[in-house]
């Protein structure tokens, strides 16, 4: 094992360069910028094999960017997997950007340009290796990067990702070649039934903000449906929800729809002459709003009368809405 970078062992003024020197020789190079806040961090190496090193890396906020300068120096093709343990960070690649919840495994192709942000204090591995020592292509890689997940064998190598810095710390000579050699096979195993399980979801795909949205409508009696409870319901982030939405041309946004879509339910609840003695209060509680007043209230916002004034209408009127 050796230690690449240690700040606490430089004086204040060189860290920042020695940081990001650090990054920058590391193969595949990469720049990087940091946070505003003293400069502290750490990165250790171990190399499993050849073609295949392990990186632990912590410290305070910053962002690593690989450019396509970055990509044409390095010509061996490399893809890194990565384990976050601590702190928000955000990985940003052809155009998308995802969040890299804690205690997931996140994958980037380094054959092509990437940013990942680090906003807060961070610690994570990350498992750096050659493609031609995986033994795929990088379109399998590309195609498998959004679909990690979906793999059947994404537990046991996320699993098998919790453990192995400490194992191959404890590792020397042959046992950390075979390390390498068994991590690797599992890479494999990874990004290929990832990338095929991502064909076979395409369809699901197209249709996300459609599904979404039936979400939505589905539980608007549902007090605590939140655009967070939505993502975990479709098992996306929240930040993948958003941009699902705005490329699907949805408006207003998902919190602003669940708002409108209740008080379109009651309007229509209220022009229903339903069960005898109904109330307004009920009609709220079914759309999803545990106040009265805060009903009422939006109610007259939206469409510039009460929900009593409207329901009286309604009935004089035999219940016809425009």
């Amino acid at each position: 094992m050796a230690v690449l970078l240690d700040t606490d062992l430089i004086p204040p003024g060189e860290r920042a360069d020695a940081l990001r020197a650090a990054y920058d020789r590391e193969s595949p190079r990469r720049a990087v910028h940091l946070g505003a806040g003293p400069v502290r961090h750490r990165v250790e190496r171990i190399a499993l094999g050849p073609g295949v090193h392990l990186l632990r890396t912590g410290g305070s906020a910053l962002d690593v960017l690989r450019t396509a300068r970055h990509t044409r120096g390095d010509a061996p093709e490399h893809v890194a997997i990565g384990l976050h343990h601590h702190g928000d960070a955000v990985v940003s690649a052809a155009g998308v950007d995802a969040d890299v919840p804690v205690g997931h495994l996140n994958c980037v192709d380094m054959t092509s340009p990437y940013r990942i942000a680090h906003a807060t204090a961070n610690r994570h591995d990350v498992l750096i290796l050659s493609n031609r020592q995986v033994g795929v292509p990088v379109d399998v890689v590309r195609a498998a990067v959004p679909a990690l997940h979906r793999s059947p064998v994404y537990k046991l190598v996320r699993r098998h990702g919790d453990g192995l810095f400490p194992a191959a710390r404890a590792s020397s000579g042959e046992s950390r070649l075979l390390l390498g050699a068994a991590t690797t096979s599992l890479v494999r195993a990874l990004l290929t039934t990832a990338a095929q399980a991502r064909s076979g979801d395409e369809a699901m795909d197209a249709v996300l903000d459609t599904r979404i949205a039936l979400h939505i409508d589905a539980h608007l009696a549902d007090r605590d449906l939140t655009v967070d409870t939505i993502a975990a319901a479709h098992a996306i982030s929240v930040r993948h929800l958003y941009n699902v939405w705005t490329r699907a041309g949805r408006e207003p946004g998902p919190a602003q729809w669940i708002i409108e879509r209740r008080l379109e339910r009651a309007r229509e609840l209220l022009a229903d002459p339903g069960p005898p003695g109904a109330s307004i209060a009920s009609v709220a509680r079914r759309c999803g709003f545990a106040d009265g007043s805060h009903f009422s209230r939006r109610f007259r916002e939206a469409f510039g009368t009460s929900p009593r004034e409207w329901r009286a209408a309604q009935l004089t009127s035999g219940g016809r809405t425009p």
